[in-house]
């Protein structure tokens, strides 16, 4: 009987793959990281979702040495392509290769690379360890909130000058059958995962339709933090502005050899997922409302200034 363990943030995220997990294996249990009461008994794997803040990191290395004392040797760890960093001489795509260096003001990534290592270095202190790590690009899901594509995707239409870097965006279902595919096949390694190709530039402006590409002259790292915080409607990932000017877009080529196919393109998980703006979801009667009373007030705003001036100007001519 194969036992796996799951732990990690509670979300949408670890649900799922929980849920691809049962349908494989004999058992699927989740852990808590409260070490006091971990029990690993019978477990073979662990699967664990890397972490978004410092504290979780002190009990990822808790977790790890009790996996240790109940020779649990095999480690699958979600992490994200966004340990790769988006810079302006990123190859495109990136392969399993390339260097892990993060941008440094984006502190989800940061800790992304600081999982990888604490893992990699527990399975350096026994040669019976197994690490296999996969890198998703932007996991995004429709039914699902406070995953890192909502965010970017709502900072779609966000742009800093020129730039204009191709898109990537993987469904949460298959990230969950990315995870049981390297289980059941006891793979080891890195493996990105994401669909087959990207979003050019021209294809997120169809994507988002009539809505205006909102180009910003200056970089304003805490003005994008602000709006996709507005935007998704709860605690947003911060640091996102590099994700949003240069190319961070993955190859699947590893991860499609070992026999997974994703099921969803890149264009279907942004559109499923994509809330549009309030202007989106409102009929033509409700537009023109609107429209009628944001001119209103325009013409109101004229008028109040209009008086205002004269005011002065007859005050001026009395003294």
């Amino acid at each position: 009987m194969t036992v796996v363990a799951v732990s990690g943030p509670e979300g949408a995220l670890r649900t799922r793959i929980s849920e691809a997990l049962e349908q494989v294996f004999d058992e699927v249990v989740n852990v808590t990281f409260d070490v006091d009461q971990v029990s690993l008994e019978e477990v073979e794997w662990i699967v664990h979702l890397a972490f978004s803040d410092d504290s979780d990191q002190r009990e990822l290395i808790g977790l790890l040495d009790i996996a240790g004392e109940r020779d649990v040797s095999r480690l699958v760890l979600v992490s994200s392509a966004m340990v790769y960093g988006a810079w302006p001489n990123n190859a495109v795509p990136l392969s399993e290769d390339a260097a892990v260096r993060p941008n440094p003001e984006s502190a989800f990534a940061v800790h992304q690379a600081d999982a990888e290592r604490t893992a990699l270095d527990w399975a350096d202190r026994d040669p019976e360890r197994r690490v296999t790590i996969l890198r998703p690009t932007a996991v995004a899901s429709p039914s699902a909130s406070g995953l890192m594509g909502e965010a970017l995707i709502a900072a779609a239409p966000i742009r800093t000058r020129r730039d204009d870097p191709p898109q990537q965006f993987v469904h949460l279902d298959d990230l969950a059958t990315a995870v049981a595919t390297v289980v059941q096949l006891d793979e080891s390694g890195v493996f990105n995962v994401a669909p087959d190709g990207w979003l050019t530039a021209r294809e997120v402006r169809e994507l988002l339709g009539a809505r205006p590409i909102i180009r910003l002259p200056i970089p304003l790292p805490g003005r994008l933090d602000r709006y996709i915080a507005r935007r998704v409607g709860h605690q947003a990932p911060t640091g996102l502005l590099p994700y949003t000017r240069y190319s961070w877009v993955v190859a699947n080529d590893r991860l499609r050899a070992t026999g997974w196919v994703p099921r969803y393109g890149n264009d279907q998980v942004f559109v499923a997922t994509d809330a549009g703006m309030p202007w989106d979801s409102m009929n033509a009667k409700q537009r023109q409302s609107v429209s009628l009373f944001v001119g209103a007030a325009s013409l109101l705003g004229l008028i109040y200034g209009a008086i205002s001036w004269i005011r002065r100007v007859a005050l001026r001519d009395d003294v």
